[in-house]
């Protein structure tokens, strides 16, 4: 990308499960910040933020309970979907990009995430394809 625009977006997309009640305050401020649209500079900002201790403490409580979507900042149509869980982090691929084997991926470090982010970046930004 030419310019300083972020990379990347990430919203709260869903809630599968009921809000765990041990959630504290800090978390339920930043699930109600991931309610609006944020965005990202980089791979490493975004990868660095999903594997951080916040993130973690919000969205790692046992089984899946929360989805959060990421998408190209230029191009809104273009996604996948998150979920995390106590034990990893899923990106899930319902447009089939190529990015991720059977469209899964299951991260396992902060660099590791920040490659896949990079690498499904690469395979749908297109600075044309948003004028077409």
């Amino acid at each position: 990308m030419a310019d300083d625009s972020p990379m990347f977006t990430m919203v709260k997309s869903q809630e599968i499960a009921d809000v765990p009640d041990e959630l504290s305050e800090k978390s339920r401020g930043l699930m109600s910040t991931l309610s609006m649209l944020c965005s990202f500079h980089s791979s490493e900002d975004l990868a660095s933020f999903l594997h951080s201790e916040m993130f973690s403490d919000l969205t790692r409580q046992g089984d899946v309970w929360i989805g959060f979507e990421i998408g190209l900042y230029v191009d809104h149509t273009k996604t996948f979907d998150v979920f995390p869980s106590k034990d990893e982090i899923v990106f899930a691929d319902n447009s089939a990009t190529g990015a991720f084997t059977e469209n899964l991926y299951r991260c396992t470090g902060e660099e590791d995430t920040a490659e896949k982010l990079e690498r499904w970046f690469s395979l749908v930004y297109s600075s044309n394809s948003r004028f077409e």
